[in-house]
């Protein structure tokens, strides 16, 4: 409910509750080698911060954010906000 990953990207909030309306997670895995933290308000990621464990490409979605690609370098964290 709160990260969906595939070969093809990361999708984040994909199935929010309704009551859960705002809140914060660090630390959840995506495949690819990716560590994820994220906040959200009223439906919407305000903050992610991406956490590279291997190098190569990556796409993000959320509510919120713009589509996101870009080429990850291992040990690096990426941050995107709304």
């Amino acid at each position: 409910m709160l990260l969906q990953s595939h070969a093809d990207g990361i999708k984040l909030l994909p199935a929010l509750p309704t009551s859960w309306s705002e809140g914060s997670v660090k630390g959840l895995r995506a495949r690819g080698g990716y560590t994820l933290g994220f906040t959200w308000a009223e439906g919407f990621v305000t903050e992610a911060v991406v956490t590279c464990t291997v190098s190569g490409p990556c796409c993000l979605e959320a509510p919120g954010l713009a589509p996101v690609s870009f080429t990850g370098e291992a040990g690096c964290s990426y941050t995107f906000t709304r």
